[in-house]
């Protein structure tokens, strides 16, 4: 027997068109305008619903939320407070068309301390029957002062000039009269007890009727001074310098009755 012979199907084959390039670029550009279209209305849908949702919010939020308010526990703390008192100020408006202008200045109170004067601290001006206690009136001029009955207790005249001055009744206790120049100085009747005055020099002066009870006349030089009826109980003397003094009811340091001028003489 004679195998058969395979039959061969004839293939068809389609006749596909060809196509016009212009046609597949339009197809791309309808294709890409139509996704762009769909993301449009999905980006518009997003923004509905987010717009949406906040005026939900907005709108619950100004009814309360439509729950039960819950109130949480607050805690208030004050402040200390504090006072501050502003200086006056002085307002003034300047109205021009719809423009207003307001200045303020500000007014500044300026006290000045007003310094109380010490009676004690004033100079002390010598007069006749004036206090000067305690003064200081070391190596000054004081020449022809006319000053009877002045108050010098404890004052400091070292090295002061009192040439010709008149300090009759003068009150002198304690004072500093360490090289004084007393040059017809007229002490007559003052109070000259616990005075210091080392080196001092007494030439023509009037010490009669004085009390010069314990005073310091170390080295002082007494050269015709008058001492009549004058007190020197306790004075110091040593090296005193004495030329023709006047000594007549004169009581002497060493508390001695001392009549050596009584009659117009002096002691060398």
């Amino acid at each position: 027997m004679a195998s058969p012979t395979p039959t061969t199907s004839p293939v068809r084959r389609r006749n596909h068109p060809m196509r016009d390039p212009d046609d597949e670029m339009t197809a791309c550009k309808r294709a890409t305008r139509g996704e762009a279209a769909m993301g449009e209305r999905g980006a518009w849908r997003v923004r509905s619903r987010w717009i949406l949702l906040a005026v939900t919010l907005v709108v619950l939020g100004a009814c309360g939320g439509g729950g039960d308010d819950v109130t949480e526990p607050t805690t208030t703390t004050t402040a200390p407070t504090k006072n501050v008192t502003l200086p006056p100020t002085t307002t003034s408006t300047t109205g021009s068309g719809d423009e207003t202008t307001t200045a303020t200045t500000a007014t500044t109170t300026t006290t000045e301390a007003v310094e109380e004067q010490d009676v004690d601290d004033e100079e002390c001006v010598l007069v006749p029957n004036g206090t000067c206690s305690g003064s200081d009136f070391s190596g000054q001029d004081l020449a022809g002062a006319v000053i009877p009955g002045i108050d010098l207790t404890g004052a400091n005249l070292e090295g002061a000039i009192l040439d010709g001055a008149l300090m009759v009744g003068a009150d002198l206790t304690g004072a500093n009269l360490a090289g004084v120049s007393m040059s017809n100085t007229n002490l007559a009747g003052a109070t000259l007890a616990d005075v210091r005055a080392p080196a001092a020099m007494f030439f023509h002066t009037d010490l009669s009727h004085t009390d010069l009870t314990r005073t310091d006349l170390t080295a002082a030089m007494m050269v015709e001074v008058d001492l009549k009826s004058a007190n020197m109980t306790g004075a110091q003397t040593d090296g005193l310098i004495d030329r023709r003094s006047f000594w007549c009811s004169t009581i002497g340091s060493n508390g001695t009755l001392r009549n050596d001028s009584c009659q117009g003489g002096g002691e060398d």
